[in-house]
């Protein structure tokens, strides 16, 4: 069986880092994100490839506009999966009510990634409202990398807690880990 995350966090706040050392854990770590297909579109229409706040813009508004003509890329996501099997699969995605679309259609868990050594990035909505919705779990990477190693342990094996919880039928708590 499949454990399916949707993993948030401003950028630069080590989102892609926190799922490579949770592949130090389980060598069945998937890292994807909703905005996958959208770079791809944006690299034929000329985009550069580089992630600056013009760039972060148009990705924001292409996928904004991809996602109301038909849902696409999460339609995307959802044809991606069918490739795994009993994985941990971590889905990037920013706006809270495809989080939440993705949470009840996968029955998965949201996790967001928070590092108080950088910068918000405010220039589109997508990066603006990462803080407007709750997770069921957060990650604070504002310190060491054997810190985040550690932590990745620990929600790796709160993530197979919470799933044998789900099949038990009682839910447990969400932990928060943070230095402040």
């Amino acid at each position: 069986m499949n454990r399916y995350v949707i993993i948030n966090g401003a950028g630069g706040v080590g989102k892609d880092e926190f799922v490579k050392k949770c592949g130090i854990f389980n060598e069945n770590v998937v890292n994807m994100s909703t905005i996958e297909f959208v770079k791809k579109i944006a690299l034929s229409c000329g985009w550069d490839g580089k992630k600056d706040e013009r760039g972060r813009r148009f990705l924001s508004d292409l996928k904004d506009a991809l996602t109301r003509y038909d849902n696409i890329p999460i339609k995307y996501i959802l044809e991606s999966l069918r490739n795994y099997s009993n994985s941990v699969i971590f889905i990037h995605c920013r706006e809270p009510d495809e989080i939440q679309k993705l949470k009840e259609t996968l029955g998965a868990r949201s996790l967001l990634v928070v590092n108080k050594n950088v910068p918000r990035v405010e220039t589109n909505h997508a990066d603006r409202c990462v803080f407007d919705c709750e997770y069921d779990y957060v990650i604070d990477n504002s310190g060491t990398l054997g810190e985040l190693v550690e932590n990745a342990q620990i929600f790796l094996l709160w993530l197979e807690n919470e799933y044998r919880s789900d099949n038990d039928g009682v839910q447990s708590k969400m932990p928060l880990f943070s230095k402040d």
